[in-house]
């Protein structure tokens, strides 16, 4: 539930890739955004939300919406609950997008919605639009028994790799080191490592050469990415604009 009336404002939150960061949904400060019944709840932020890389909650109240606008630097929306809609389609629950650079919309929720969303962290002219709903991919054997995978997103000649985890319950593993940045988002159950337990709503970002030694007492299922510490971060250049703020 939100409480919070504070209006969005342009500020810096966990934006240092290079360190551990875990973020339970309990102590996300919510945001009012300046659209129609939108409101944001950010895990991280750089500067400004409009202009640097963003991931974050995207609450709707019913009947919020976005005005038209593009996407520099693509986006990424998993829904978490309701449906999310725009002009190419309505996306219950376990929708996944990855929209690219280029592309534009008019996102809305009529009985209003939850997503997991992270912008400007996608650009290049040739990334491919991911449309699908990890509820209706089949299930793939991981690399340990206990834990099994749905692949969303991997491309040749960009770094990011995104799929899904689904954990059995008591599964535990020990002194895992990433030669990548790694973030988890909890879908469902609860995620626990040595630092503490994690459940739906969580985030959670590991940075390279960080040891830890993930676990799962009930099982759980997790959206997981990827990408090398030296990654280029799309920024959004001065020449860019809002289709809403150009004159037709």
């Amino acid at each position: 539930m939100i409480s919070s009336q504070l209006q969005w404002q342009p500020q810096k939150i966990n934006e240092n890739v290079l360190t551990r960061v875990a973020v339970l949904t309990t102590t996300l400060v919510w945001y009012q955004a300046p659209f129609t019944g939108i409101w944001f709840a950010c895990f991280e932020s750089d500067c400004e939300v409009q202009d640097h890389p963003v991931t974050m909650l995207t609450r709707f109240d019913p009947g919020g919406f976005f005005p038209l606008h593009g996407h520099p630097g693509g986006e990424e929306i998993l829904v978490i609950q309701g449906n999310f809609a725009d002009e190419t389609g309505i996306y219950p629950p376990g929708s996944y997008m990855l929209n690219p650079e280029g592309f534009i919309h008019h996102p809305y929720s009529d009985e209003g919605c939850l997503t997991f969303v992270k912008l400007r962290q996608h650009g290049g002219q040739t990334r491919q639009q991911v449309k699908t709903n990890i509820y209706e991919l089949s299930w793939q054997s991981g690399i340990i028994p206990q834990i099994q995978v749905k692949t969303l997103y991997q491309q040749m000649d960009f770094p990011e790799k995104v799929w899904i985890e689904r954990w059995q319950p008591g599964t535990a593993l020990s002194n895992i080191v990433e030669s990548e940045v790694k973030e988890i988002f909890v879908i469902e159950g609860t995620w626990s490592d040595e630092l503490g337990n994690y459940p739906s709503g969580s985030w959670l970002r590991y940075p390279p050469n960080c040891s830890y030694s993930p676990s799962s007492t009930t099982g759980c299922m997790v959206y997981v990415k990827t990408y090398a510490k030296d990654a280029t971060r799309f920024l959004v250049g001065e020449e860019f604009q809002h289709p809403f703020e150009t004159s037709a």
